[in-house]
C-alpha cells in the first residue's frame, strides 16, 4: 500500500511540473476571454487567396496485353490470362513469405 501511495504522490508532481513548465499548454487548445471576443479595436479586413490551378492525374497504365477499348471476345481472354498469371505470381510471392516468417534460425560458426 505504501508503493502504490508514493507512486500516486509521484506521478502527482511530475505533472504538476509538466503542467507549470507549460509543456501541457501546447496541447490544450486556449479560450479566448469574453472581452476578448466583443472587442475589435483593429478592423479586420478580408483577405482572398488565388487559387493555383490543379494539375490534372495521369491517366491509369494498362499493362494489359490489348487496348482498354478493344472489348472483344479474344481481347477479354487475353486479358484474362494476363490477370491469371499475375495473380499466380502473386500467390507464389505471397507463400514464399508466409514460409519466410517460420524459418529456422540457422546456427553459425565463429
Amino acid at each position: 500500500m505504501f508503493k502504490f501511495l508514493v507512486t500516486v504522490v509521484v506521478l502527482l508532481a511530475a505533472i504538476g511540473a509538466v503542467w507549470y513548465s507549460g509543456y501541457l499548454t501546447k496541447w490544450v487548445p486556449s479560450i479566448p476571454s469574453p472581452d476578448s471576443l466583443f472587442s475589435s479595436k483593429t478592423p479586420t479586413t478580408a483577405t482572398t487567396t488565388q487559387q493555383t490551378p490543379t494539375e490534372q492525374q495521369p491517366a491509369a497504365v494498362n499493362d494489359l496485353p490489348t487496348s482498354q477499348t478493344d472489348a472483344s471476345d479474344t481481347a477479354l481472354a487475353k486479358d484474362s490470362a494476363a490477370l491469371d498469371v499475375q495473380m499466380e505470381a502473386l500467390t507464389t510471392d505471397s507463400a514464399n513469405a508466409q514460409g519466410s516468417l517460420s524459418d529456422k534460425p540457422v546456427t553459425q560458426e565463429y
